[in-house]
């Protein structure tokens, strides 16, 4: 049975003023996640009104991510200092040889097959025992630490800790859930996978699965019908029946913390109005900030504003595209590569239409802190997020966020997660397509104030309705339900 993908629900989303009045009893929660909760944004911040309205105790296992022992005895849980009131830290030590056999599963086959580029994945038997054993740890490290809860909630996240759940869930009095933050492709392309119906009955443990979007969603379920012949799914209730268990699938889009982002707006905005004048910028601006990642669709960008340069001769000079790199997840050769195909091809399009000392691409290869963020989201026309596939893409929606002012325009792949939500906007394009983004591009540099503020205020009111405390709670109080 096929559901049309936009007629799966998306969760109610519910304000943090709510908080107070929801009959929810969490004293502890059990975060596990294979990195940190890092320094911005992401789920620690979408967790603290929880944590002071309830007076909830996190704690958040990870994996040690530098330093894990050679020795094959290395085992046991480091407890780090706790970071804001109400969360206690915890890195799992685990032997090296395991760390990289997991991390070279996940980088060089997960990664590639879960965005649907199954020419680029590389499974190697041994590796994928050792995320079996990764998984394994971690499940046994959440268990050491007593939770003042009964039964107790742990909320797994993302891709690397997919066989996590069915040990957790083995201990009683325990609640699993797990949020799933990168794309699940379709069931033709898991049910090839020799490792298909391991991972789909490990998540099949979770009584809560959430995904970003209603299409990653609908090819789970299409997936467990095709793997498992004995399971109940019910596509209108999104619940799956299997070995006595149910798991409810949701379907839940990350928010942003909106008033954040209008702080840091504000705070930028000499910063933004100096951007241009300190980098010798043209009158418009064209803006793309992408870790270089061969699924973020940098190169496929680069080529259709080669396009565009060829095809409007009476533009040059007039605009810049600015791009801001940020480094790849790994050092493997697949993203060395790319990265090495992406600077090349901005020397190519720079040395081809060099014109007068003006070359249409600037590139900055530097993380930027979120201040510095907003005033780029400020100064720039035109905002490009080319994604050849992405899980969701919070890019999109900080653009969004910063531009109080209405205008702007957003030129969005039709394979980024977040197109769900931003799609009726933004403008949107076959990243694959140069023709397609070239287009795009002529008309972003042409449209008029009205339209951009017609495309832009139906943006600004999707982010400010889902906001990234709502999406917290919600799932939380699914879990729990």
């Amino acid at each position: 049975m096929v559901i049309p993908t936009h007629s799966l629900p998306l969760l109610t989303p519910v304000s943090t003023e709510e908080i107070a009045n929801l009959d929810i009893h969490l004293p502890t929660l059990k975060v596990v996640s294979y990195s940190g909760p890092g320094d911005t944004g992401g789920v620690a911040t979408s967790l603290e009104p929880i944590v002071k309205r309830l007076g909830t105790k996190v704690h958040w296992f990870s994996v040690e991510q530098n330093g894990s022992s050679s020795s094959d005895e290395a085992n046991g849980t480091a407890h780090l200092p706790s970071i804001g009131t109400g969360f206690e830290f915890y890195s799992t030590k685990i032997p090296k040889r395991i760390v990289d056999g997991h991390l070279r599963t996940s980088l060089r086959y997960l990664w590639p097959m879960l965005h649907g580029m199954v020419q680029n994945a590389v499974f190697d038997v041994e590796d994928w025992k050792a995320y079996r054993q990764l998984c394994a740890r971690v499940a046994s490290e959440s268990q050491s630490v007593l939770s003042q809860s009964f039964p107790t909630l742990c909320w797994l996240h993302d891709y690397q800790l997919a066989l996590c759940a069915p040990l957790i869930a083995l201990e009683l009095g325990t609640i699993v859930c797990q949020f799933w933050h990168v794309p699940f492709p379709e069931a033709d392309v898991m049910a090839a996978q020799p490792i298909a119906r391991e991972l789909v009955e490990a998540l099949l443990y979770n009584r809560v699965l959430g995904f970003h979007t209603a299409e990653y969603a609908h090819n789970f379920l299409e997936t467990v019908e095709k793997l498992l012949p004995s399971a109940q799914v019910d596509h209108m209730r999104l619940i799956v029946n299997y070995a006595g268990r149910n798991t409810k699938v949701t379907v839940m889009p990350l928010g942003i913390d909106v008033a954040k982002w209008h702080r840091l707006t504000k705070l930028s905005r000499p910063m933004a109005e100096a951007l241009a004048v300190k980098h010798r910028l043209a009158n418009q601006i064209i803006l793309g900030i992408d870790r270089l990642d061969y699924t973020k669709g940098v190169l496929e960008k680069l080529v259709g504003l080669e396009h565009y340069l060829s095809s409007a001769k009476e533009m040059h000079r007039r605009f810049h595209y600015v791009q801001i790199s940020q480094p790849a997840q790994s050092q493997e050769a697949a993203f060395n590569c790319y990265t090495e195909k992406v600077k090349q091809k901005i020397v190519e399009i720079n040395q081809k239409f060099s014109l007068d000392g003006w070359q249409p691409i600037v590139h900055f290869e530097t993380h930027l802190n979120q201040k510095e963020l907003a005033a780029w989201y400020q100064a720039a026309d035109v905002m490009v997020v080319n994604s050849v596939r992405d899980g969701l893409n919070l890019i999109a929606k900080e653009y969004v966020a910063c531009r109080q002012d209405e205008q702007g325009v957003l030129i969005l792949s039709d394979r980024a997660g977040c197109v769900a939500e931003l799609g009726q906007g933004a403008l949107l394009v076959n990243p694959n397509s140069k023709e397609a983004f070239s287009e795009a591009l002529a008309n972003a540099l042409s449209m008029g104030v009205e339209e951009k503020r017609r495309r832009m205020t139906s943006m600004r009111h999707v982010i400010g309705w889902n906001q990234l405390h709502d999406w917290a709670l919600g799932f939380l109080r699914q879990s729990l339900s």
